[in-house]
C-alpha cells in the first residue's frame, strides 16, 4: 500500500512529538516513526499536545538508527533549514507533491525525515537521504520548530495522500527507484565513479527526480547497456 512516512530523529521534547502526530494525522498521514528519541513520545505532555491522536503515537515505531528506519522506504526526503554544502541542492517543500506524484506507480512509498530540535539532521543523516528539502522562510531566524516544520510538510504532502487514495492502481510487483539505484551504482562502478566523487551524488540525486516515462527511458538503455557489458538485462 502507497504511504507518506513522517520520521523523527533524535526528538527531545514530547510535545514536539505530540504536536507533530496531531499534524500529520490532520492531514490524512497515519505513519509516524523515531529514531532515538530523546523524549517519551507515551509520556503525559506528548499526549496532551496530540490531542485526539494518541493512536499515532502508540503505534508509531522506534528505531536506533536512521537507516533501520529507512530500509524499505523508495524514497527519502530528508528536511533542513541549513544549506550544508553549494553542491546539493534543497527542493522548496512545495515542490514535493509534483516530484513525488510524476512517479506516478514507480514507488510505493517514501519518507519526510526530520532532525532534533538543536542541530537538525547531521550530515551523515542528510547522505542517508535521496533528496533534500527546505521550506523557504523570509528571514533565516526565528526559525520554525520541529512541530510546526512537521504541519507545514504535511499540509502539502496531503496532496499525495489524498491523490494515491483516489486512485485505484495497484502497487507494483518491485519498486523502481531502488532498481534505478542498483543499476545507476552498476553503471558508474564501471567507469571507476567512486562515491567520493562530487559527480558520484548529484548523478543519484537527479535519477530521483525523474517522471514515469524519464523513469522508463532509463530502464530500456540499461537492458541494452547491461546486456552488452554484462550478458544480462537486470
Amino acid at each position: 500500500m502507497r504511504g507518506v512516512v513522517f520520521i523523527l530523529v533524535d526528538a527531545a521534547r514530547e510535545e514536539n512529538i505530540g504536536a507533530a502526530a496531531r499534524a500529520i494525522k490532520t492531514m490524512g498521514i497515519s505513519k509516524l516513526c523515531l529514531v532515538n528519541p530523546v523524549a517519551d513520545h507515551l509520556g503525559e505532555r506528548a499526549r496532551a499536545t496530540a490531542h485526539g491522536s494518541n493512536d499515532i503515537l502508540e503505534k508509531a515505531l522506534i528505531f536506533r538508527k536512521l537507516p533501520d528506519a529507512i530500509a524499505g522506504i523508495d524514497l527519502v526526503i530528508g528536511s533542513t533549514a541549513k544549506k550544508r554544502s553549494v553542491a546539493e541542492t534543497y527542493y522548496p517543500v512545495e515542490n514535493l507533491p509534483k516530484i513525488i506524484l510524476d512517479k506516478e506507480d514507480a514507488i510505493k512509498n517514501v519518507a519526510i525525515v526530520f532532525g532534533g530540535e538543536e542541530s537538525g539532521l547531521s550530515n551523515e543523516q542528510l547522505a542517508q537521504c535521496h533528496l533534500l528539502s527546505t521550506i523557504p522562510m523570509y528571514r533565516k531566524y526565528p526559525s520554525l520548530n520541529l512541530a510546526q516544520s512537521v504541519m507545514v510538510y504535511a499540509t502539502y504532502l496531503s496532496k499525495v495522500t489524498l491523490t494515491w487514495k483516489k486512485k485505484t492502481l495497484h502497487p507494483p510487483v518491485e519498486s523502481e527507484l531502488p532498481i534505478i539505484r542498483n543499476k545507476a551504482r552498476q553503471i558508474l562502478a564501471d567507469v571507476d565513479m567512486q562515491p567520493e566523487n562530487l559527480i558520484y551524488p548529484r548523478i543519484m540525486e537527479r535519477l530521483m527526480l525523474m517522471k514515469k516515462d524519464d523513469i522508463n527511458l532509463f530502464h530500456s538503455f540499461c537492458k541494452y547497456y547491461l546486456k552488452k557489458y554484462h550478458g544480462r538485462v537486470k
